[in-house]
């Protein structure tokens, strides 16, 4: 065989094996939906679909696609003002989530990136504290405001 097939072979074999590796594992799964049945549940609902007008929904919402660091921001600060998901605004008080560990908030956000018909990255422990770190200083709740001015001085 040649070294041109060797290669493709590798490749290939690493390919599927970093796919594979990005998927969460049942057990974070199951650790994430217990955190988020005791946490989440009563705002957000069963399947995710919030309760519009007050509370918006996961599934499918465009701000859960941006990323993790605002969904560990929203647990660790909490969320105020407005916020408009899937085209409808919403003004309400998301409180900081208290009794949750590092793990747990790893675990339920990435049970929520892979739930509800979201399709999103494996959250580990060590990117949570990376997040907290970064905004340790942060002591109020944040807004959709701040995120958005956040992502245009990104670019």
């Amino acid at each position: 065989m040649s070294s041109l097939k060797y290669l493709a072979l590798a490749t290939l074999a690493t390919t599927a094996f970093a796919a594979d590796a990005a998927k969460p594992d049942a057990a974070t799964l199951e650790r994430g939906k217990a955190v988020y049945s005791r946490t989440c549940i009563a705002c957000h609902q069963p399947t995710g679909a919030g309760l519009p007008p007050v509370f918006p929904p996961l599934a499918g919402s465009e701000w859960i696609a941006k990323g993790a660091s605002i969904a560990v921001r929203n647990i660790t600060n909490g969320m105020q003002g407005e916020v408009s998901v899937k085209g409808l605004k919403y003004n309400s008080m998301m409180p900081p989530v208290a009794g949750v560990s590092d793990k747990d908030i790893a675990d339920v956000v990435t049970y929520v990136n892979n739930s509800f018909g979201n399709a999103g990255p494996v959250v580990t422990e060590a990117e949570v504290k990376a997040i907290k770190a970064k905004y340790a200083d942060r002591k109020t709740p944040w807004t959709a405001a701040e995120y958005e001015k956040e992502a245009k001085e990104a670019k």
